[in-house]
């Protein structure tokens, strides 16, 4: 009889994505078994584009907590809690540990209910709705932290390593990735952006560490975009670079993976860019400053990157505390193009 499973991972997209791992777990483990995921409206497009992933449960809980006082949410919360008891899990994994998953998983069907223990919780109301629960040290990969998770539950000590996914290109976008040329000495994917702006290199350190990069290796580069800011970026470097480069935005999940997946390396902050490269095996170079890149770096040794050091001695095991807030973003800020090329190169050349 085959074992059914619901994940429950809302958001944000890279930790989405860094979950993945759960799922390869879970399927070799038990072969046959069906796959449930629970998460933000916006990110569907991601879960149904997996290929293990049977049903995708989404909620719009920002809109919902915006409109909390209207019946409309009401009815829409219970119509939620409709579709997900339609069904009964062999285990639930809170992957999330907060108030909004706790929700959800108290909705949910299932006598195993499997969280994040008291020190490692990131919201202690999350311990309310779980019945098995582990603690995980916060130093621990991310990825090894949901594994470890689902791992305990089962008593499982093995190791365990992805092999990564290929997303589902629907007809349309097979078409669509057909038209791109990726017949060049070497093609770079650069996602220069980030949610927050600390997180990002300055633009005249970027554009020395590409112009580097273009003198030694002659690539095509191929710059992404996500937001208005980010595309005039990417307008001005294909600017830089005319005839080796272009730019791409607003595509889809499956499809960037695909594109990815053609390319020599991927050049990132620590974004979803970074994460979605980690689930193929494209070599990729990160770049961190005020978050650990021994917590969120993808696995494997095809992935090189640096870490940007505090001038101001701020500590910190996963993120800076004063990531939002700090004024120069100097960790990121004051690397200079020389040591990310080094960086770089090193990483080619393994």
């Amino acid at each position: 009889m085959s074992k059914h499973f619901l994940i429950i991972k809302t958001s944000a997209i890279g930790d989405i994505i860094q979950s993945f791992p759960v799922i390869e777990y879970l399927r070799e483990k038990f072969p046959g078994c069906t796959i449930d995921w629970a998460l933000e409206k916006r990110y569907e497009d991601l879960l149904t584009a997996h290929p293990f992933v049977r049903h995708v449960f989404t909620i719009d809980s920002y809109r919902l907590r915006k409109n909390w006082y209207l019946p409309s949410t009401f009815k829409e919360l219970f119509a939620f809690r409709r579709k997900l008891r339609a069904f009964s899990y062999d285990a639930i994994f809170d992957l999330q540990g907060n108030a909004k998953s706790a929700l959800i998983t108290s909705f949910a069907t299932g006598s195993a209910k499997i969280g994040f223990g008291w020190r490692s919780v990131p919201e202690k109301l999350n311990l309310l709705v779980t019945n098995h629960r582990f603690n995980v040290s916060e130093s621990v990969n991310v990825q090894k932290r949901y594994l470890f998770l689902v791992q305990n539950y089962f008593q499982d000590s093995g190791s365990f390593t992805s092999q990564g996914i290929n997303l589902r290109l629907s007809p349309k976008e097979e078409k669509e990735l057909s038209r791109f040329n990726f017949d060049h000495n070497m093609n770079i994917m650069v996602a220069f952006g980030s949610k927050w702006e600390n997180k990002q290199l300055s633009p005249e350190t970027l554009i020395k560490f590409l112009q580097k990069i273009d003198h030694a290796y002659k690539p095509y580069f191929f710059f992404v975009w996500g937001s208005t800011k980010e595309k005039e970026q990417a307008e001005s470097l294909t600017q830089l670079f005319p005839e080796t480069s272009c730019i791409l935005g607003n595509l889809s999940f499956a499809l960037w993976q695909g594109i990815m997946r053609r390319m020599d390396s991927v050049i990132a902050m620590d974004s979803a860019a970074l994460h979605l490269c980690g689930t193929t095996t494209t070599p990729s170079f990160s770049i961190f400053g005020p978050s650990a890149s021994s917590v969120y770096k993808p696995l494997g040794s095809q992935h090189a990157h640096i870490q940007g050091a505090c001038p101001y001695n701020e500590k910190f095991i996963q993120r800076c505390p004063i990531l939002r807030t700090c004024k120069t973003g100097a960790c990121m800020k004051d690397l200079q193009a020389d040591a990310l090329f080094k960086q770089f190169s090193n990483g080619l050349k393994k």
